[in-house]
């Protein structure tokens, strides 16, 4: 209470100066000047803010009104399209596949995520392969400790210290799988792309396995874990992810034909890596992009591949922890926790923008036809939106502040309007309010059905603080822009540490089978392991850098010889996808 009068005290005080400074003719005159030419700049910057935002806005609602229009359509047809169901996915031939995993400096998580989705995965056919550098031990250590207790887990020895780029760590991976596969005669059928923060569901393979046949990249959703209901950094990830995977991919995916790969949760056939090997000397990933993922999205429509977005729900059969049994239709997909820190989710933004925005315009420019020209300024358009945003913002305080000034001191005098009330750009301003309330209610619309009502409670809160961690994730890849175009100096993996969730939170997000009544037997991990993953990450200790173990390394020089032997493929035409056994439609929001 004391603190609180103490305050009042001193904002009286304040507007009592400000009357008297203000009583001095002089002063008035002055003062008054510069108020009216910084009242003209801002109103300036309130017209060319209103007419951005508009911009921005039809678009947005554009694609609102394309994927509504695409549900009632889907919903019309439902009863004439057939989806597979779960058993008639356990009952399709497995193919082999892959898991591909860069790492690093992920000796916290690593141990955690592989040893659930192990367990819990309904799929045998695959093998994992952890990429690690040479000068994080820690991560080795871990890496080496699944070695030796999972016999389908491998050690993807990176050939120079790190950090480099997730694509050149993805690079060792994939010429550590192939040289394996030379090694065993065992061939993979598709690599699928996964972090080691990621919570897999346990379908994810027998739904990439089915829609591989007609697919040459096959995109699962990715969704954040649920977060408390007042988080409002890591919350704004379930918000965004939400809207993304349930409204904008469905959308883009029905309109261009083209997926953007997530970098999780991805497929991709063997025929892509084999062209791609052959084409790029063994480097399928671009190593000069920060989201490979997002490039080879892009480069595989360009060659004229398949792609798919896939939101296939299951229905499955399953015992609550109160034993009561009932039927939960759940969505496919895998889950991760993001970033809860201000600090670290700028950092991570950062990132993605710097690599799809600022890099992907150099690299992939504006080609394609039309509609996919438009999607590629949507990736790009955070550039100037971001910071069109805080301007806004930033106009709206100063406002607020005038009228609050004017209110408490009438000698201060007033100042014209920012907009005239019988002017287009007022007209212009009132359009956006709407837009801005379609943009909230999209938001509790997505978010509540995919996490529950009670998250929807902050999301328009959670808006602003998106649009925050925006601005300063554009200005954060900005410079980093400019120092790359100004040094030469290369753009490295800019690190995101990561979180694993525990065993008691992934079964409250409903993102595991844990209970399932149907699953067929899988693989138990020792008591000891199953302990372990409901207990809380330990903190590893840095130890000495450890000699590369015998098992995991292999020796890939024999495999790149023999890929580089191959003929290479000249024609943008891929081959011909196999015949499918059996037809898959189209997947439906």
């Amino acid at each position: 209470m004391d603190i609180l009068i103490a305050g009042l005290g001193l904002v009286a005080a304040f507007v009592g100066g400000l009357q008297d400074w203000m009583a001095d003719p002089a002063t008035r005159e002055g003062f008054g000047e510069a108020v009216r030419i910084y009242w003209t700049v801002l109103s300036w910057a309130t017209v060319y803010a209103a007419l951005m935002i508009f911009v921005s806005s039809v678009d947005d609602t554009f694609l609102d009104l394309y994927f509504w229009v695409l549900s009632l359509q889907n919903l019309l047809t439902r009863p004439f399209r057939r989806m597979p169901s779960v058993e008639a996915l356990r009952t399709m031939p497995e193919k082999r596949l892959a898991i591909l995993i860069p790492a690093w400096q992920e000796a916290d998580v690593i141990a955690r995520m592989v040893d659930h989705t192990i367990q819990e995965l309904d799929y045998s056919a695959y093998d994992i392969f952890i990429g690690v550098y040479p000068n994080d031990a820690a991560t080795i250590r871990e890496t080496d400790a699944l070695v030796a207790r999972h016999a389908n887990v491998y050690r993807a020895n990176v050939g120079h210290p790190g950090p480099t780029s997730k694509a050149d760590c993805l690079n060792w991976i994939v010429q550590n799988a192939l040289a394996r596969e030379a090694q065993t005669g065992r061939r993979y059928d598709a690599f699928v792309m996964h972090d080691s923060e990621d919570v897999i569901h346990p379908l994810s393979f027998r739904v990439m396995n089915a829609w591989l046949d007609r697919a040459d990249m096959v995109q699962l959703p990715v969704l954040s874990m649920p977060r408390p209901w007042n988080a409002l950094v890591a919350g704004h990830y379930m918000d965004e992810f939400a809207e993304w995977h349930s409204k904008d991919l469905v959308a883009r995916a029905h309109m261009t034909g083209q997926v953007p790969s997530a970098g999780v949760a991805t497929a991709l056939s063997r025929r892509v890596i084999d062209l791609l090997n052959a084409e790029r000397d063994n480097l399928p990933f671009n190593t000069d992009s920060l989201t490979e993922d997002y490039d080879i999205g892009h480069r595989l429509y360009e060659g004229g591949f398949r792609s798919a977005f896939v939101r296939y729900f299951a229905r499955v059969k399953l015992t609550t922890p109160d034993g009561k049994k009932r039927t939960r239709r759940e969505l496919v997909c895998t889950r991760e926790f993001f970033p809860d820190t201000l600090k670290v989710a700028v950092r991570q933004k950062s990132r993605w923008m710097l690599g799809i925005s600022f890099m992907g315009w150099r690299q992939l420019g504006w080609t394609g036809p039309l509609v996919h020209r438009y999607f590629l300024y949507r990736d790009r358009k955070a550039i100037w939106t971001a910071p069109t945003g805080m301007l806004a913002y930033f106009i709206v305080v100063q406002w607020a502040l005038y009228w609050l000034i004017a209110t408490l001191v009438p000698e201060a005098g007033t100042l014209p309007p920012l907009i005239d009330p019988q002017s287009w750009v007022w007209t212009i301003v009132l359009i956006n309010f709407w837009f801005l309330v379609n943009r909230v209610v999209h938001r509790l619309i997505f978010t509540g059905t995919t996490h529950g009502i009670k998250l929807t409670l902050l999301a328009p809160l959670r808006m602003v603080v998106a649009n925050y961690i925006g601005f300063l994730a554009s200005m954060r890849a900005l410079r980093r822009w400019i120092v790359h175009l100004a040094t030469g100096k290369p753009i490295t993996w800019d690190k995101t540490m990561h979180a694993y969730p525990s065993l008691e939170e992934i079964r409250r997000a409903q993102a595991s089978f844990a209970w399932h009544d149907d699953r067929p037997a899988t693989r138990h991990l020792p008591e000891t392991l199953t302990a372990a993953l409901a207990a809380p990450a330990p903190v590893l200790a840095e130890p000495e850098l450890l000699e590369a173990s015998e098992r995991p390394a292999f020796r890939i020089d024999q495999a790149i010889e023999a890929l580089q032997a191959r003929p290479r493929r000249t024609a943008h035409t891929p081959p011909p996808m196999p015949a499918s056994r059996e037809r898959i439609p189209e997947t439906t929001p």
